[in-house]
Parts: C-alpha cells; sequence; structure tokens
C-alpha cells in the first residue's frame, strides 16, 4: 500500500508563526472583553435577585402580619363572637394575600362541650356539633376527650363549608403545630402540610398564634405534658389559624417567569424527616417558562424534567447536556437566596432559562475575535496556496491506495464465499469425491469389493403423518435423522442419502476399511438405543426396523446437476430386503455379515424367510455385542416369530 508522501515541515513555519500569534491574540482580546460583559451581567443580575427576595420576603411578613394583629384584637377584647370576628378579618382577607383563609379555634373543656355546642348553635343559628373527619368531606360528631380545639368561627365561610365544628387536634399533624404554638406562646408557621378536610386536598401552611387571658404566655401544656407551675402558665383561650398557601407568592410579589425558573423550598433542618436525615427537603412552589439553558438549545430544543426536592442540582440523565449561566457563585447550580418565616428556613432558587442566555449574548467579544480571525485569515491563505499542489498529489495517492485497500477486501470476501461453497459441496458428497470431482468433471464410479449397507426404517411414522402437520412432521423427522447423522460421522460411515422416513447408510467406501461390518453394527445398535430415548423423551412409540448385508458394489456421481453421490449392486438390493422383510424394533442381518460378525455381536437365527427376488434366505437377528465372550443384549426378551 503506497505511503503518504511527506512534505517538509519547513513550508508551513511562516504560516504557522503568523496563525499562532493572530489567534493568540484574538483569544486574549476576546477573553478580557467576556469577562469584562460576565461582571457587568452578574452585577445587574444579583441585583435584582435581591430586590426580588426582598419583595418576597415584605410579602410574607406581611401575611403573617395579618394573623399577629387579629390575635391582638382577640387579646384585648377577650370575648370572640361570629359579628366581631366576621368585622375584623374582612378587611384583610379582600386584599391579594397568601392566606386563604382565618380561623378561631377556641379551647373546650370535655364538661364545657355541651354548653358550647348549644351557644355556637344559638350564635350561627344551625346545629353545630363537634366532629373529627372519617374522609375528605365528610365528618362525624368528635370522640369524648379531656379537651378540644373545634375551629368556632372561619373565613371566609364559602370557601369552607361544614368546617366550623371541626376539632384540629383530631388531625396528629394539626395538633403539633398547636401543640408548639401553645408552647411558645407566639406566632408559629409548620412545615408544609395538607388541608384534607374539604372536598379536595390542598397544601399549604397553618400559621397558629395562641391567645390567653390578659396577654401571652411563655408556655402553655397539652393534658398529656407535666403540669407547670401556676406562675408561669396562664388560662389559654384559644388559638387565631390562618392557612398559608404561597401557590400565587411569586405572583404577588411581582416575580414574572420569562426569563427565569423560580423555585421555592422548605429547608428548615428536620423538615418533613428525622433531624439528622440527609434526605432531600420538599419543593413548595415553581414557577417555569421554559426549558432550561441547554448546551446547544438553541439547535437542539432539550426539555427538562421538572424538579421535585431540594437543593436543586442537574438531574443525572441531563448532566452532560444542562449548563447553567456561570455566576458569581462559580459552580453550575442555580442561584439561592434565603427567606426568613417565622424561624423557618425558606431557600429560594432561581434558575435562569434560554430568554436570559439569549439577553446574555457577548457581541461585543465575539466581534472581537471574529475580527482578529479575518486579519489572520489573509496572510494565512496566502502562505498555505503554494503548498496546495503538494496537497492534491497526496489526496490522489490516497485515492488509490484506498482502491487497492478496496480490492483487497473484495479478494477476502471471494475466499470466504469460496470456503462457503466448499463447505455445501462437502455436504453433498465425500470429501475424496468432491476432490476429484473439482480435477476431472467426467463421470466418476468405483467398484467396492467388499462394503456393508444398512437400510432403517422408522415404523410407525406413516399413521403419525396423518394426526400431525406437515410442519411437525418434517421437524420429528429432521430431529431423528440429525441423531442418525452424528451417530454416521462417530462411526466413519458414509451416509448416502433419506427416502422418506427411510435411511441408507454404508461402510467401506469411499475410503476402503477392514472393519466395515462391526461399524455398521455398531451404528444399528446405537440407532436402537436413540430411538428409545427419543420416544422418552418425546412421548412417541417410534420403533426402527433395520436391515443390513455384506458385499460388493458399485458407487459414483452421475449427472451433470444436482450431484448425489450413489449406490448400486446386488448388495444394495439384499440390505433393502433384510430391512423390508425385518421385524419391528430389531436388526436383521444376511447370513453374509452374520459369518463377518459372529465373534464379536451377539445373533439370534430367524431361520430361512422368503425374500422378494431370492427366494429363501437364512437371517439373523443382531442383539447385542459380546464381551469377553459373553453376550450383552439390547433386547430383554428373545425374538419370537409370530404364526
Amino acid at each position: 500500500m503506497p505511503t503518504k508522501p511527506k512534505i517538509p515541515w519547513s513550508r508551513y513555519l511562516p504560516a504557522a508563526i503568523i496563525f499562532g500569534m493572530g489567534v493568540g491574540l484574538s483569544v486574549i482580546g476576546f477573553t478580557v472583553v467576556w469577562e469584562w460583559e460576565n461582571r457587568r451581567r452578574d452585577y445587574e443580575l444579583n441585583r435584582s435577585i435581591d430586590g426580588l427576595t426582598g419583595r418576597l420576603q415584605q410579602q410574607i411578613d406581611a401575611d403573617l402580619e395579618v394573623i399577629r394583629t387579629i390575635t391582638d384584637f382577640f387579646q384585648s377584647s377577650q370575648t370572640v363572637n361570629l359579628n366581631s370576628f366576621e368585622q375584623f378579618v374582612e378587611r384583610p382577607l379582600s386584599n391579594p394575600s397568601t392566606v386563604s383563609f382565618i380561623a378561631w379555634v377556641e379551647r373546650v373543656q370535655d364538661g364545657d362541650r355541651e354548653g358550647y355546642e348549644e351557644r355556637m348553635a344559638i350564635e350561627e343559628d344551625r346545629n353545630f356539633t363537634i366532629t373529627q373527619p372519617i374522609a375528605p368531606g365528610r365528618f362525624v360528631q368528635r370522640d369524648r376527650v379531656a379537651e378540644y380545639f373545634p375551629i368556632s368561627y372561619i373565613a371566609p365561610l364559602q370557601e369552607n363549608p361544614n368546617i366550623s365544628g371541626f376539632d384540629l387536634t383530631a388531625n396528629p399533624t394539626y395538633q403539633v403545630a398547636l401543640n408548639r404554638a401553645a408552647q411558645m406562646g407566639k406566632l408559629v408557621v409548620s412545615e408544609r402540610l395538607e388541608w384534607q378536610v374539604g372536598s379536595r386536598s390542598r397544601r399549604g401552611f397553618l400559621a397558629v398564634h395562641p391567645v390567653y387571658e390578659q396577654g401571652l404566655s411563655p408556655r402553655f401544656t397539652f393534658e398529656d405534658d407535666p403540669p407547670p407551675s401556676s406562675e408561669t402558665v396562664k388560662p389559654l383561650l384559644g388559638f387565631v389559624v390562618g392557612w398559608v398557601e404561597v401557590d400565587n407568592l411569586f405572583q404577588l410579589a411581582g416575580a414574572r417567569g420569562n426569563q427565569f425558573n423560580l423555585y421555592l423550598c422548605d429547608e428548615t433542618p428536620g423538615t418533613g424527616t428525622p433531624p439528622d436525615s440527609r434526605q432531600p427537603y420538599p419543593l413548595l412552589t415553581l414557577v417555569e417558562s421554559t426549558e432550561l439553558v441547554t448546551s446547544n438549545s438553541a439547535t437542539e430544543p432539550f426539555a427538562l424534567d421538572v424538579p421535585s426536592e431540594c437543593p436543586l442540582k442537574p438531574l443525572e440523565n441531563q448532566r452532560n447536556r444542562v449548563r447553567a449561566v456561570m455566576l458569581a457563585t462559580g459552580n453550575e447550580r442555580a442561584i439561592r437566596r434565603e427567606i426568613k418565616v417565622n424561624g423557618r428556613i425558606w431557600a429560594f432558587y432561581i434558575w435562569p432559562t434560554d430568554d436570559y442566555q439569549a439577553s446574555r449574548r457577548h457581541w461585543r467579544s465575539w466581534a472581537v475575535l471574529i475580527i482578529g480571525f479575518l486579519w489572520t485569515h489573509i496572510p494565512v491563505t496566502y502562505l498555505l496556496t503554494s503548498v496546495s499542489r503538494t496537497a492534491e498529489i497526496e489526496a490522489l495517492a490516497l485515492a488509490r491506495a484506498e482502491q487497492a485497500a478496496q480490492l483487497q477486501q473484495a479478494f477476502k470476501q471471494l475466499e470466504v464465499e469460496q470456503a462457503k461453497s466448499e463447505r455445501l459441496l462437502l455436504n453433498v458428497l465425500p470429501k475424496a469425491i468432491a476432490e476429484r470431482l473439482k480435477e476431472d468433471t467426467q463421470t466418476i464410479a468405483e467398484s467396492f469389493p467388499e462394503v456393508t449397507v444398512l437400510f432403517a426404517d422408522i415404523v410407525g411414522f406413516t399413521k403419525l403423518a396423518a394426526r400431525v402437520s406437515p410442519t411437525e412432521l418434517v421437524q420429528l423427522l429432521n430431529e431423528i435423522f440429525t441423531i442418525f447423522d452424528r451417530l454416521a460421522e462417530k462411526h466413519g460411515l458414509e451416509k448416502i442419502k433419506t427416502i422418506g422416513d427411510a435411511y441408507m447408510v454404508v461402510g467401506g467406501l469411499p475410503v476402503q476399511r477392514r472393519n466395515h461390518a462391526s461399524a455398521i453394527a455398531e451404528m444399528a445398535l446405537d440407532m436402537q438405543t436413540e430411538i428409545l430415548n427419543f420416544n422418552r423423551k418425546c412421548h412417541e412409540s417410534f420403533a426402527m426396523r433395520i436391515g443390513i448385508h455384506s458385499g460388493p458394489a458399485i458407487a459414483g456421481v452421475i449427472g451433470t446437476h444436482k450431484f448425489i453421490y450413489d449406490l448400486w449392486g446386488d448388495t444394495v438390493n439384499i440390505a433393502s430386503r433384510m430391512e423390508s422383510h425385518g421385524v419391528s424394533g430389531r436388526i436383521q442381518v444376511s447370513s453374509t455379515t452374520y459369518a463377518l460378525l459372529q465373534s464379536s455381536y451377539c445373533f439370534e437365527c430367524r431361520g430361512p424367510i422368503p425374500i422378494k427376488g431370492k427366494g429363501e434366505m437364512l437371517v439373523y437377528l443382531l442383539t447385542g455385542r459380546k464381551q469377553d465372550g459373553i453376550c450383552t443384549p439390547l433386547y430383554d426378551m428373545p425374538f419370537v416369530e409370530e404364526a
């Protein structure tokens, strides 16, 4: 194969020097301008994010201040009725807020239950009872306990029908929030919960503020806590409870997601998990506009999975394609800010989108790079023109080499196809005959003075053909004859052909051998054994009728199309008669074959039988092998001629 011509490197040295200097200066200018643009845009981005975070904090603080204000009203009045409750909460709830409802939860002792229910029924002008939920939207009367914390008043009532009277302590998660507020004596915001007492489930937070007689108490205990001293605990009147839903928090704070994907998570330590757990924190709410920034999103849009946990990071199947905007933090994750919510830590994540990436195009730096490359291109192109002729010669040489490789590949393919043809020919003809046929196309015929021919027929196969499909029939026959083919190869015999369910094999040709009769006998015994194994495996009842005869024969190949190696002579006819006049499940041999095998094999004399075209002939049944002069019969019972 011709080698590629070598070109002296000195010819490219001037062009390489100019190219290196031009590219280097262009890249340096590009990098400097790129960094300047990045710092300017990062400063603007962080400034806008800090402003958005401040507005979110103000919105949350303002919404929670509504709960504190209502609590101060109840604290100062010491008595709460339906009219005063509705008048005081009407104005706060009319303004856009994350607080979806406000409720007054009164503390009721078990001894005061009946009086409380009667008072509330008169006040609300309807049947009233303390209830507990059994299914979403379905309530039953509350079981008797030491004390209750039912919802006495709730606003807006239209959106929360049938909630009045619901005992919050009937739900363990709500009871935890009440217990914590009572112990701390101030406003408490729970972790994310589900409000399931209505017809549908709503996710949000309970903002709970306790109300005591004559001022707030630093601590209050429920019935399961040890009793505190009377100096530290004042009577608890109840709780002001607000349900906070943050789904519209971004909208209330004026956050638009046209260039950012916004996520809010509760990352208070121990939220929803044991304190030492490292499990991810729950995602509270999100605003997504488009798919996240990808490595080549302008030409290959790639939508990402919506995250469901915090802290946010690229998912495993997106790690090779996601590159968030490089910010001042120097990582590839979302920008994170914290919002303090009454002792809880809410994490605010901002993930830039493709729209933001488009607005961050560094056109000044790219302009510097392109101009530098253009100035470098002019002298380099001029210098490289001088070696263009050499490149053409190299291309021609490579083309010639490729043609030579293709030609060599064609020769190898031809050898493979020739080997396939050889294998196919050897499947039809013996190897010695195939070699002679390739050298001489004339008729091939040989006379062999001593061979042994075996004919075998499957008894019962004709009846089987009438009750099974052709496909199943051929499959069974192929399985049996494949076993016989392996036996012929094992004993060094030559398979001649199969006719229907008959099998013909010969020993002693095309290469003469002295033990041709014993090889045929071994195969006959093995065939009887294999057919019994096949019957057990396939639950069939086949039997082999085998006939063997020894004598001279003529073998050869005739014709010019569809060659076949065949056998002729009286020996073949007698062997066929031995099979056709034989016994099902037995091996019948002529007296000639018996004389060759009687010293090594066991026989039963069947006696003279009439043979078509031959008259009466003395025949024997091969029953087994002799080991040290002792017969090892293949059959348990001796043959008995039928009357």
